[in-house]
């Protein structure tokens, strides 16, 4: 299983104090404070830890198919150390005896990351754009269009026939002229910046 997480540093920057009262202990166990406050950029390393979080939890949520809110309960720990000039970070999230693996696109602009609970499945397609406008409907109708365009050259099957389609429990599934496909896809959106993943789900 699958899941991704994009942040945009600007944006976030701008809309959410993590430096406020209370913040940093609501989200991060001690050791992932620990490790903000070593980091050579401490506003990177917590959406670092945050998306990672936030990817592995997508797993979750699509396993269970519910939705929740305890971030502490995933425990996001960076292998190796974290520079200036990093570009890609791996690591690993643990949530309830269950452990996702990790890897970050870092740029100046935004960081990307992926989780996958199986580190042999390596086949994916994914991808991270930038949008111009800063509005919810686009942001999310542009990121899928890619995520259309990518799959569609991969399959060599026409842009025009796929869609997503939420299950009862919110879960996206992709369709290719209204037949379920066997992949399992993930989206994420913010501030200028989308991000996609897809992974071929083995057969049984």
């Amino acid at each position: 299983m699958i899941g991704n997480d994009v942040v945009d540093l600007q944006v976030a920057q701008q809309e959410s104090n993590w430096q406020r009262p209370g913040f940093m202990e609501k989200i991060f166990t001690e050791e992932e404070q620990r490790f903000v406050s070593e980091a050579p950029d401490r506003h990177v390393a917590v959406w670092l830890l945050w998306s990672m979080k936030e990817s592995a939890y997508k797993i979750i949520a699509r396993r269970d198919k519910k939705r929740f809110f305890a971030p502490k309960k995933f425990r996001a720990s960076v292998t190796g150390s974290m520079t200036l000039d990093s570009q890609y970070a791996s690591g690993c999230v643990t949530f309830e005896g269950r452990t996702f693996f990790t890897k970050s696109t870092l740029t100046a602009n935004y960081i990307h990351t992926i989780a996958q609970s199986d580190m042999r499945q390596q086949a994916f397609i994914s991808n991270c754009i930038y949008v111009k406008e800063n509005n919810y409907a686009i942001q999310h109708h542009t990121t899928q269009h890619r995520l259309f365009e990518k799959y569609a050259a991969s399959v060599q099957v026409s842009v025009r026939g796929l869609e997503i389609q939420k299950d009862a429990n919110k879960v996206p599934h992709l369709y290719c002229a209204d037949k379920k496909q066997m992949v399992a896809v993930s989206t994420s959106h913010h501030g200028h910046y989308g991000g996609f993943v897809l992974q071929s789900i083995p057969k049984r």
